[in-house]
This record gives structure tokens, sequence and C-alpha cells, in this order.
């Protein structure tokens, strides 16, 4: 840079404009006569100061002869002190003659006030003098020196602060001064003994030597009056090359390095201020150095200073060769005059050049971090290493080898609470004392932030800074042989670090790292190293998407990499190590050139922070600072992780290219299918070894992707697993386990350990296939949940959402015992959970249980044959009898192994032989209402779902897609409803379930049968029956009017037999032979009680009798006679069969027969609100049928939706980004296929289930309704925008829509306003639901898809219908909770994330929910509940994953995690989960949620509270035998 000017240095160091004439006298006299005059001139200065009279020395010679006595004055042993400060006064008054109101007008000479610059030149040179050391001195006298030498500086900066005449000569000799004052105190090397190797502020200020009093000083003073002569009077070439050739020698100085950092910062920020514009992130700078730059400086001025500053104190890695920085004049000097000291590069005060180094480097580093827009932090590292050098207890003395034969200390000592050293090398050598504090204790990594988007290219930054960052980050490393480079003959080490940056670029690509250290990996510099290396990841971290690096800026990083990332204890570095790890996290997300050749060296160093570390140090007790920066880098290599999960099964048998090839290294060809082994490997010792929440739910979701991307592979490639530990076959096995498998009920964590985890353990080779790796997954998240996460709730929940995933994976073979003993480990965690103490029961706890029951749920229904096995049924239903009632009705045996562990006596367990308690007798006390609710849930979906889902009419609805409407259709002379009533009854049972009961036959029926057709609506959904009264089974043959019909009379037959005249008996004869006993003579004869007066009468009697029965003889024989004349049958007396009944009181019937009908069920429920068993509606009531709409429009399942966005590279406008999806050449076809993985399309007009918005969800489509529409063809996407196709998947509890917004809705929207279709609150609903067809092609172009004619979308909301519900009674209590927003972003330009314009696409993303949740505000929304997924297609074929949403206590949904990288193959599903999860866990950490169930629930009992007809009993019976309107 100043190569053609000439350096002023030694014409400085030899000037002797500072020598007096009485330096030519012995120094008696010259003391003599300096301190007579100079009291002299003090006294006459007092005077006129203090009167009217001018200075007497009122001529040029007299204040040059006076002038020269001072000059000999200031410099004076310290025994003069008087002298000393008089001489200073003197001077600091006569400075200040060429200040603009000269506060000290009287006693300045004459002279010096007509032409002060000649004087003041001469008065600066003289003021030299007072900077000399003077050894020998005390104390005290030092402290004085310092005190006057302060006085000096003020004076001169206030001169050049407020001096309007100073001419050019004036500033240079001010500048000259000051370099020469500084290098009077600074160049000599710090002699001091061993007691003040480390010493505080107050102990320097007690020291003896002046220039460690006034080192700090002076370079503040002179980096600030240069930067003030930079703004007045630029100086000339001349000064700048002396100044920075003078700097060499000082660098051995710890304050040199803050001041010109702290010059640094301070025109750095103001470049950046005027060539980044003000919205750039502002680099944050201390009260002083804001002050630093004058205000009016000019932009090319700071340019110029800043460029010239940074290089001011020319290659900082220097700082880092003690054989450079003791190589000067004055250290060569020092070696020559001790007795001790040989090698100057041994010198005592060089043990602090690994502090400089680090300081150095990290000021560096907040350079850079400026450049790429990093945000800094308010803690300072200036204040951390003042504060670690302060402090005795955090000060470690490393070894006393001296730097340059120093062998590796302890290489782990960032992970580990001491720092031991090593042996020296050379114990003949004179061993100083090193200060460097305990390098753990001094590190610090900032929190990783994004750099801002509109930042500088790599290369700018790299051109500025890459020759330092690239030598320091190899400082002192041992090199194999091939990166060895022999010096060219003649080659000094100190021509590369030449003044030209233009040779420094050049010699920033060659390998020469001084390579004299003899093989010996030196750490003592790591801590500088570290920081270099980590600012050279975060400069290569900062790529931008299709940003091009210089080639040899690659090379140089990954060697300095391959370095940095050596794990062997003999290259191991570890706070490089640590730089590393915490920097690199984005590396192999941004598309860097071959940058995959470090993965195995990455693998190995994730390898010894996750796996190999954690078990070293498990038993050792470790500070919180060591276990919070552990955590951290754990962080920082899970990171990494989870971009290396899918590159095994992407790039297969490609062989990664080796970095080294040596003589003394071994070189493997190594593919990247060889480190599926090793990833595997690390993310399961991950898994166990972590406690981290947040680290375990990171590395939770990079387990999923794990299995799932191997389980897809492999059905890709149709490859089937047979397991080697399996005898049996795997479907029989599941039945076959029924001891070594059965559920514990402890809740101790050694009750766990003793039970099925360590018998079920696969092979260790088995992890290589889905089938193990899935077993091995299961059982590890099973076993920590059990045992460790039971009490943290995000790490629970993240478990629950993986075992859910885990759930709908299809592994080949299927492993069935292992389903079997995950769904009994999920029911072990809900009684663990439901038994733990009272004072543990909180939201918290209760929403892990209602997050087990709902993962158990869809266990169950995607392996329905679990059921089948009778302890697994007998397992499930406990619990879900757990958790209504609160209690078991009988425990399981407990073994004795699990007996000693558990607090409970075993006399007060429950054993297997006690009698059950049934539900009647036992109290219901369940942990919570919602853990109630849930199990509820669970049972239900054992009972309807379970081997039964999909339903036959699609996994769209849940609920069955029959109605009223539709059944009137089919009823025999009825196509609609009648206006007069309804021919439906309806009744509610239990308050719980309305049934409607329509007593007409449908059309199809032909059996003239007692039928009834019922409309069932409970909490779990709508359910239609139709229902017949059959005497006989419907396998025989016919009809029923075939068996009700007249079968006709027999022929008659002539021959009757034989007619015997036999008289019947009315007893058997025996009994006239049985003697008559006197009981049977109590009662008399008619004859013996009849007298003779009234025997007349009773002969009357008789013959009365006589007459009647031979007129009865008379009137039979008479009809036989009769008979046998008429013809033969006789129509009269002919048996006919009764007519058939055509009409029956079905529903009567049914609610007899179901035992639904009784006197007790009619009664109204003493000491309770509730109504009774049995309850009719009134069908009179025309808001029945509305209701019962609302109610239908309540989904048995949680919904979601997601919008989908394509912004192309720079789009920041909303419209233009809605503009993509147009046409399908707008974008990649990537996105397509992305699409096509999420769902499958449905037709908006005849989708049953959600469609993104309320008003076009859950409905009945009939045939008239669908209008016909034109389809759209060849878009990109927006085909699926509502109008006339969605997205849409669903499973038995969740259902999911997907939407492409369109710019034709976007500006409809814009200009019509938001006319959403005004919705009850009561016919709000949240809900999912339904199973993904397994049709579904991953490869279907769009245009293939088919397009169907529908209606108007949700967002064209004036040709939406609307539902209004007419109030009545109390208002709905109906809460759905949160209005959750999720959107999926595919970015072309990774960067573009940071400008996507969230705010401005909630009106085109409005699914009718809005205006019924919590929050009011759309700007509340934005802040709250919007969740963002970007997705960014790398250039290997893999998506970079950015996720961006607050989250409250429950933290953010996986498996999807900040920072994955995942394959094409799992990109869609992964995506789809974790929406899932979203939705979930906000349902889940809101206060105003409600189930669907419970939603329904409610709105039955609101019905009933509506519609309930209040009768008598006999009213209602009589109303059963009533006819409805038909």
């Amino acid at each position: 840079m100043y190569s053609e000017w000439a350096s002023l240095q030694d014409e400085i160091q030899c000037d002797k404009a500072n020598q007096s004439v009485l330096h030519k006298f012995p120094p008696v006299v010259g003391t003599t006569v300096a301190t007579s005059v100079v009291r002299h001139i003090a006294l006459s200065l007092s005077i006129a100061a203090n009167s009217s009279e001018p200075c007497q020395l009122d001529s040029d010679k007299e204040v040059k002869w006076a002038m020269e006595v001072l000059c000999y004055g200031l410099g004076l042993p310290l025994m003069e002190l008087d002298t000393i400060k008089e001489c200073v006064n003197v001077y600091c008054i006569w400075l200040s003659a060429c200040l603009p109101p000269s506060p000290h007008q009287n006693s300045v000479p004459q002279p010096i006030k007509d032409d002060p610059n000649p004087y003041i030149q001469d008065m600066i040179h003289h003021l030299l003098n007072l900077f000399v050391p003077r050894p020998g001195s005390d104390v005290d006298s030092v402290r004085k020196q310092a005190v006057f030498c302060h006085r000096v500086l003020r004076q001169i900066q206030a001169i050049t602060k407020e001096s309007t005449i100073l001419s050019r000569e004036s500033w240079e000799t001010l500048l000259k001064f000051l370099l020469a004052a500084n290098d009077s105190l600074l160049s000599p090397p710090l002699e001091k003994d061993e007691s003040t190797i480390c010493r505080t502020k107050e102990q320097l200020n007690n020291s003896d030597d002046i220039g460690d009093q006034l080192c700090e000083r002076v370079l503040s003073v002179l980096f600030e009056i240069w930067l003030l002569a930079c703004y007045k009077c630029f100086p000339s070439p001349s000064l700048w090359k002396t100044f920075r050739a003078m700097c060499i020698s000082w660098r051995h100085h710890e304050s040199l390095v803050v001041q010109w950092h702290k010059v640094n910062h301070a025109l750095t920020s103001n470049v950046l201020n005027f060539t980044q514009g003000p919205e750039y992130p502002k680099l944050t700078l201390a009260d002083d150095e804001a002050q630093l730059i004058p205000t009016s400086m000019t932009y090319d001025c700071i340019a110029q200073c800043w460029f010239r500053f940074l290089h001011i104190i020319q290659n900082p890695v220097d700082l880092s060769r003690p054989e450079i920085i003791g190589k000067t004049h004055k250290f060569m000097q020092a070696a020559m005059n001790s007795e001790t000291l040989v090698d100057p590069t041994q010198h005592e005060c060089l043990s602090k050049l690994p502090l400089i180094f680090y300081k150095a480097m990290k000021g560096v580093s907040v350079m850079v971090n400026a450049f790429l827009g990093i945000p800094q932090t308010q803690n300072r590292y200036e204040e951390q290493l003042i504060s670690s050098s302060s402090s005795n207890s955090k000060l470690t003395l490393p070894p006393s080898t001296p730097p340059g034969q120093r062998k590796s200390s302890r290489p782990m000592s960032v992970f580990s609470s001491s720092n031991k050293g090593a042996k020296t090398a050379n114990t003949s050598a004179p061993q100083p004392k090193a200060n460097t504090p305990m390098l753990s204790s001094l590190i610090f990594h900032e929190p990783r932030q994004s750099p801002a988007p509109n930042r500088p290219k790599c290369d700018s930054i790299l051109h500025l800074f890459g020759a330092w960052l690239f030598d320091a980050a190899l400082a002192r490393v041992k090199f194999h042989n091939c990166h060895k480079m022999v010096p060219e003959q003649g080659s000094v080490h100190s021509d590369r670090r030449s003044s030209s940056l233009t040779d420094s670029r050049r010699n920033s690509v060659s390998m020469d790292y001084h390579s004299e250290t003899s093989g010996v990996c030196d750490n003592t510099y790591e801590m500088g190293r570290a920081e270099a290396l980590g600012t050279l990841c975060r400069i290569f971290c900062a790529h931008k998407t299709g940003e091009t690096i210089l080639p040899v800026y690659y090379s140089r990083f990954y060697m300095a990499m391959y370095y940095g990332l050596q794990t062997s204890e003999e290259y191991l570095s570890g706070q490089v190590l640590a730089s590393v790890l915490f920097n690199s996290c984005d590396i192999l997300r941004v598309d860097l050139d071959g940058v995959l050749m470090l993965l195995p060296h990455i693998l190995e160093a994730i390898q010894l922070v996750l796996n190999d570390l954690p078990n070293k140090y498990k038993t050792n007790e470790m500070t919180s600072i060591i276990e919070y920066k552990n955590v951290e880098l754990q962080r920082a290599c899970v990171n990494l992780l989870l971009t290396t999960l899918c590159l095994p099964l992407h790039f297969k048998d490609l062989t990664i290219r080796d970095i080294v090839s040596s003589t003394d290294t071994d070189v493997q060809l190594i593919t990247f299918i060889s480190l599926k082994k090793k990833i595997i490997d690390l993310m399961i010792g991950a898994l166990r070894n972590t406690t981290d929440p947040t680290n375990t739910q990171m590395l939770l979701g990079g387990l999923m992707l794990l299995v799932e991307d191997m389980a897809v592979c492999e059905a890709a490639e149709q490859t089937t697993f047979q397991p080697q530990d399996l005898s049996l076959d795997s479907e029989n096995a599941v039945f076959s386990d029924t001891s070594n498998t059965s559920l514990k009920t402890s809740s101790s964590e050694s009750s766990f350990k003793d039970g099925s985890y360590h018998r079920l353990g696969n092979p260790a080779n088995d992890l290589d296939s889905a089938h193990g790796l899935f077993g091995e997954a299961v059982t590890l998240i099973c076993h920590r949940l059990l045992s460790q996460w039971k009490t943290e709730l995000n790490s629970a929940l993240a478990a629950m959402e993986i075992l859910a995933g885990l759930a709908k994976l299809a592994i080949s073979p299927p492993n069935l015992l292992m389903c079997k003993c995950t769904v009994k480990w999920i029911c072990e965690f809900i009684v663990q959970q439901c038994n733990r103490p009272a004072p543990a029961h909180s939201k918290d706890l209760h929403s892990t249980i209602v997050a087990a029951f709902r993962c158990l749920s869809l266990w169950l229904v995607e392996h329905p044959r679990l059921l089948y096995d009778k302890e697994c049924l007998h397992v499930v239903l406990e619990v879900v009898e757990l958790g209504i009632s609160g209690s078991k009705s009988q425990k399981p045996d407990i073994q004795s192994v699990q007996l000693k562990d558990t607090k409970i006596s075993p006399a007060v367990q429950n054993r297997a032989s006690d009698p059950p308690k049934y539900k009647q007798d036992k109290q219901r006390q369940p942990a919570s209402k919602r853990v109630q609710e849930a199990a509820e849930g669970l049972l239900t979906c054992i009972i309807q779902h379970v081997g039964a889902f999909p339903p036959p009419c699609g996994p769209e609805s849940l609920f069955s897609l029959l109605d009223e409407k539709s059944l009137l259709k089919y009823t025999k002379g009825n196509s609609c409803i009648p206006e007069h009533g309804t021919p439906f009854r309806y009744y509610v049972l239990e308050n719980a379930i309305i049934v409607g009961l329509l007593e007409q036959p449908l059309g199809n029926i032909e059996d003239l049968l007692p039928t009834v057709t019922a409309l069932i609506r409970g909490p779990f959904g709508r359910h239609a029956w139709v229902m017949q009264l059959r005497h006989s089974p419907r396998v025989k043959r016919g009809t029923s009017k075939s068996h009700l019909a007249d079968p006709g009379r027999p022929m008659p037959v002539d021959s009757v037999g034989f007619r015997h005249a036999a008289k019947p008996r009315n007893f058997p004869e025996a009994v006239d032979k049985v003697t008559p006993t006197k009981a049977e003579k109590s009662i008399p004869t008619l004859e013996s009680l009849v007298t003779d007066e009234k025997r007349p009468k009773l002969n009357k009697l008789k013959s009365f009798i006589e007459k009647q029965a031979q007129f009865e003889a008379q009137v039979s024989q008479k009809k036989q006679q009769e008979m046998k004349s008429m013809p033969f049958p006789n129509k009269d007396t002919e048996c006919k069969p009764p007519k058939i009944t055509e009409e029956f009181q079905a529903a009567r019937l049914f609610l007899s027969h179901y035992g639904f009908l009784s006197l007790e069920a009619l009664k109204e429920q003493t000491n309770t609100s509730l109504p009774p068993s049995l309850v009719t509606l009134d069908t009179t009531n025309p808001g029945l049928t509305n209701d019962l709409e609302m109610l239908d429009a309540i989904t048995a399942r949680d919904n979601d939706t997601v919008h989908v966005f394509y912004v192309k590279s720079g789009q920041r406008s909303a419209a233009d980004i809605l503009r993509n999806v147009g046409f399908q050449r707008g974008v990649q076809a990537q996105f397509l296929e992305f699409l096509h993985s999420l769902g499958w399309p449905v037709d908006v007009q005849k989708h049953a289930g959600w469609t993104g918005h309320i008003s076009t969800s859950w409905k009945i489509s009939q045939p008239e309704d669908i209008q016909d529409r034109a389809p759209r063809m060849g878009t990109g996407g927006s085909i699926y925008d509502g109008q006339q196709q969605v997205l849409y998947w669903a499973d038995v509890s969740s259902e999911v829509a997907f939407i492409v917004p369109s710019l034709e809705n976007f500006n409809r929207l814009q200009n019509d306003g938001d006319k959403s279709p005004q919705v009850s609150a009561s016919t709000v609903s949240e809900g999912q639901g339904g199973a993904k067809p397994t049709t579904l092609s991953l490869e279907r172009p769009l245009g293939e898809l088919r397009v169907s004619k529908g209606t108007d979308s949700p967002s064209s909301p004036h040709d939406a219908p609307v539902f209004r519900a007419r109030r009545f009674g109390r208002s709905s209590t109906v809460t759905i909770g949160p209005d959750t927003k999720i959107f999926v972003v595919w970015l072309e330009n990774f960067e573009d994330h940071e400008n996507f314009p969230t705010g401005d696409f909630l009106s085109v993303t409005s699914t009718g929910l809005d205006q019924y949740t919590p929050t009011s505000s759309s700007s509340m929304r934005q802040e709250k509940d919007i969740f963002v997924i970007f997705i960014h297609a790398l250039q290997n074929g893999l998506f970079r994953i950015h996720m961006e949403g607050q989250t409250g206590r429950i933290s953010m949904a996986i498996p999807l995690v900040d920072g994955m990288v995942v394959s094409r193959r799992t990109l869609g599903s992964m995506v789809r989960q974790t929406a899932i999860n979203i939705g979930r866990r906000k349902r889940l950490e809101s206060d105003s949620y409600q189930p669907p169930h419970v939603r329904r629930k409610i709105k039955i009992q609101e019905i009933v509270d509506k519609y309930h007809l209040k009768m008598t009993e006999s009213e209602f019976y009589t109303a059963l035998f009533q006819d409805v309107h038909k």
C-alpha cells in the first residue's frame, strides 16, 4: 500500500529536537540551572495570571532560551518532581495559545501569541522527554510521572479538537510526537517478575513501569488524534507507513489490539451505514467507540481511514508467532543485555500472546459479523475478557513452557472443568510463567442468528479478511506430510506479510503455514484459532443461493476445516472443534461446492460430542457454565446431524472424495451408503444420551425422518428384510407372547428396566433395515418416555408425535410383536401419569395423557389385529376404564421384582384373584375432564373405527352421508319434507344421543314388516340404520308375504277311523276304591238338607232341568241334521286368516324392544337439573331442523388448513407470489410433485369433509346443487385454490385441506373486501379425518388430474351459502380454540424467507373460523398464530426446511425441525405430519379448545334445552300411539 513511500521511523527515533543545550553540561549544572530558571518562570506565570501584567518574555530569543531550559527540566530524574511539574504547567499554559479564546492570555509570551505554530512544534518535541522511562524510580514517583503525562495528553487532545490555527507542520509534529511517545513506552519488552504476571487494573496503577501505566492511555490518544487529523489534515502516506511500521514493535501489548478494534469497529459501523444503508443491522458500539469518528467526516474520508486502520498492525496472525514478535530491535537488545535470556522469542512478556491473538481474532470476527449483518449481542467480548482476567478464581495458568515449544495440553479442555498441561519439551530453556486464563472460561459462542438478506457476497468479505482468517485458522497446526511446504531458498517468512493488500491476497492461497513447529501440535493459540475458524464457518454458511465463491477459497477453507474437525488425540483441539461445530450448522445446507468431502470428518466430530464425551464425563461434576456450553454445543451437533440423515440413501454408492492423500495416512474409499450405519448409530446414541428437551425433540424429528426415509426407499426398491431373531411367523408372534411382554403397572424406572425392553432388543445388524430400525426406534422412545421424559411436557408430546408417525409407516415385514409392545408401553405411560401424586397433576401432565390416548387410538386403527389378542385388548380397555372412571376394576398380578421397587405395600395392592369392582359400585373420579373425554374418544374409536376405517363413504367423512332430506326422497309417496311437519319422531337418550325415527318404509323395502329408519346423532357422529322386526331369518327363501298369506284348507278325508262310545271320566277309576274320610262327609248332601216344606220346590227345579236338557238335545240333533244336508265347507263357519297389517307403530316397538321405554326412564330425576333418560323433542318447532343442521356441521375430527405458496427469487409482493401458480411453467416440477404428495384432489362441491372454509365444508351434496363449470388445465397448482378443488388428507382423528391460493381470489378480495359467510358460532368446528387412498401416485402429472366442475370457493364469499341460526335460550357455549394459520412456502431463493409478506395473505387464507377465536385483531394473529414452513430445493436434490412461528409453553411441533434437510421421498409426508402436529399442539395449549365430541355433546344438550317437549307418562304413551304427519 505504501511501497513507494519512505518511512519516517528512523527520523523519529533519531530525532534530536528534544535535546537541550543543557545536555552538553554535566547533570549537576543542568539540574541547578533548570531548577532555578523554571521556578522563576512558573512564579512569573502565576503573577501574570493574577494580574494584568504581561509575561516578561517578550522576544523570540528570550522565549527560545527559556524553552531550552524547560526542555531539559522535562527530562530530569523523578527526584525533581516539583521542577518537572512546573515545566509541565508552563508548557500546558503556553500550548493554550492556539486555542480560540486562550484562558491564559497574560501568561503566554507575546511571540508565541503572534505565531504559535513554530513554538508549539518545539514544545511538542520537548514534551517527549516527559514520556521517557526513568529506570530505578519508585512506584510513587512513577505514578506522579504518569499524572503529568496524562495532563499533557489532555492538553494535546484539547488543542487538536478546538484549535483552528494548527498548520500541517504542527499536525505532523503532533503525530510524530505521539508515535515517538508510544514507541518509547511500548517498544521495550515488559520486564515483570512472576508475581505480577496476572494483574488487575489497580495493580497496573501501582506498577513501577511507566509503560504499564500509560500504555492504554497513549495508544487511545494516538488513535483518537490520528482520526481527528484524518478529518482536519489528512496525514501523508509517509506518516501512515511510519505508523504501520512502528506498530510492529508494540504488538506484544494487549492494549494495542484493543484500541485497534475500537477504531475499526467505529469505522466499520460508519462504512456499513453509507454502503449498506441505514436499514442494515447496526454494529453495536460502546459510548467511547461511537464518539471516535467526527460527525461531519466525509464518506470518502471514512472509507480511506477504515481501510488504512484495518491494516495498521499488518498481519494480526503474527501474534501467534513469537519468533516474529520477539525479533524486534528492542527484544534483541533486551536479550543481549540479559544474563538468563538467550532467545528473545522466549521473553516472559510473550506468554500473553495467546490472549492477544484471541482478542485480535475476536475483533476481526466482530467486523465480519457486522458485514454479514449478524446482530451483535449486548455481552461485549471485552467485558467477558475483563471479567475473566480480573477474577483470580477463574484464572488458571497453562504450562510454563514457551509457546513455541509447547505441546498440546489437554485437547478437550473446552468440555472439562480443568486444563492440565503436558510436560515441557525443553527443560533446559528458561520457562517463564504464562498468564492466559483458562480457555474454556474465555471462549464464548454467541447465539446463532441469521445474516442479513442483502449482505455482501462471501468473496467480498474473504477479499478483506480471508488472508488473515485462513492463516489464523491453521496457526501452529501439525500438518500431514502432504500439506507441508518446503520454503524456497532465500525466502523469509516475514516477506510474505507484505504491506500490500495484493500481496496479502496472493499469499493467502499458499500453504506455507510456518511448519517449523517440528510436527508438534501446539494448542496454546487454539483460542484465537478457534475464533478465526468459527468466523470462516460463518462466512461460508452465509453463502447465498446461486452465489459463486472462488475455488481457492473453497480449497483453503476445506483444508482448515479438515484440521479443525480432527478428533484424534494427536491433532485434536477442543476449542477449535467446538467453534467449528457451533458455527457450521448450515454448512451442509447452503449448496457449497464440494462440501460433502467433509462429511466423514463431520460425523466423527459429532460422534465425539454427542456419544463419546457424554459417556466419558457422565460421572464428573461439571459447573453450570460448562453444562450450558455442552448443551449448546450438542444442539449445534444435532443441527449438523439433521442435515446428514438423507445423504446415504440419496447418493448411495457415490464415492466421497478424499481431502487427504499422503504416505502417513491410511486412505480408504468411502461411499455415502457406507455411512448409513454410522449415522443411525449416531442418532440412536445421541437420543440415549441427551437430557436437554430441545435437543431431544430435534433428535426425535430426525429419527422419524430416518425411519420413514428408509422405509419408503425399501418400498420403492421392493426389498423385504427377513428378521433373523423371529423363529415364528410374525402374525402368530403377536399372539404368542403372553408372559414376557405383559404389562407392568409399576411406575418406577427400575421396574421398566427389568421388563420387556431388554428382552425385545433387535440385533445390531438389524438397524440397517427399516424393520430393525423401526423396532429399535420404538423401543428407545418408549423406554425414555417411561423413564425420563414423562415429567417434561415438550419431550413427551414429541415422543407421542413420533410414535403416531411410526404407526402409519408401512414396514415390510410388519413388526407386529413390536406393535403390541408399543401399545402396552403407551398404556403403561398413561397408567404412570394417572397414578402420579396429586401435587404433580397439572394441565401439562393431563396434556401428555390426552396426547397418549390420541396416539393409542392411531396405533389401534393402523394395526387392528392387535385387538384380537386377548391380553392386549384387556390392557387397552383397562386404560380406557382408568381414564373414564379414575381407577381400574381389577389390577393384574404384580411380580415380586416390581414389588420391591414400589412404595405401596403388597397387602394394599389388588390381586388378580380379587373380584372386579363393577361400574355401578365405583365412584367416578377421573384425573381430569380432559382425560375422561380423551378416554371416551378412544373407546368410541375402538368400537366404531378399529378394523372399519375408512368407512364405506370414504375417509372424507366419519358420518353417514344420509340425512332427513336424503331419506325422505326414498320414502314411499314422499319427495321432500312436508311443510306442515316432519315425519320423523325425535327422542333424546340419556341427554347425549338424538334418535330420529322414521316409521315410513323406504322405497326399496318390499316386506310388510315393522320397519323403522333411525338417524342417530351422538357426540361422535351421525349414523343411519334401517331395522325390521322379523319372525323368520332372511336366509329363507320367499318374502314376508309368502309367510303371512292363507295356505288354504286341506281336502277332507273320507276315512275317519273308528268311533268308540267310551265315556270320558273326570277322575281315574282308582278314585272309587279310595275309602271315604270323615272330612269328605263334612259337606252334607242336598237331600239331607231339604225339608218337607221345600221339597216341592226342589222337585220343580229338577223338572226344569230335565226339560232344558231335552230341549238342548233336540236342538243339537236338529242342527246336526241340517249340517249334514249343507255342502262342504260351510262358508259361515269356515276359519279365515286375519288381514295382513300394513301399518305399524315402529317407533314404539323400537323404544320398547331396546329397553328405552319404561316408566323410570320417563320420570324427572330428583336433585338434578338433568332431563329424564328418554325425552321427546318438539318436531313442530321449525328451529329444530336448523339446529340439527348445525349439529351436523360440527365434525367428529379436528381439522387444519394449510396454505401453500410458491416464491420466485426476489419476489416480495403478494400479487407476484400468487401469480406464480397460475401456469405450470411458472413453478418447478418438484413443486408440483410435492403438492401431489400432500394429499389427494377432491371436488369442493361433492366433498363431504373439510375444504378449507366453513361455508363449503361438511355438507351432503345433492345432484341438483352441483353446477357445471369449465375445468382449469395446465395450472401451477392454482386449481387447488378452493374454487373447484383442494388437496385433502385425512385419518381417523385429523383432516387437512391443502389450498394453493390464486391471484384471482386475491384480486376479488382486494376489490370487494372480505365478505366471509356469517356462520353461527354453534356451527363452527374444527376437525380432521380420513385416510389417504392407496392409489395416490407421487409421479402423477398435474395435467392428468381429474378436474371436477364445482361451485365458487370459500374465497368467493358473495356466492357462498350463508348459514344463519335462530337463537333460542342461552347462547352457545361451544368454543373451537385457536385459529392457527399454517403456511408452506416454496422458495427458489432461500434468502427470500426474510421478506415473505406473511401479513398480506391473511385475507386470502381466511377459513371462516377467524371471528370465532379468542384472538380478535389480525395483527395479533399475525404475530402469534401463524406458522410458516419454508422449503428450499438444494442443488443436490434434497430440500432444506426453515421453520418460523412463535411458541409458548409448548414448543414447535415435529417431525420437521428448523434447518433439517429432507429427501424428495419424505418431503410431503413430513410436511403434512408437522402441520397436523402444529395444530394439535396449539389446541393442547389453548384454554378455550374443546374436542369435537365435546362440542357435539354440548350442542345436543342445547337442543334438548330448547326443544324438550315436557309430558306426563300418560301423555307420552298416548303420543306413541298417535300417527305423525305423513
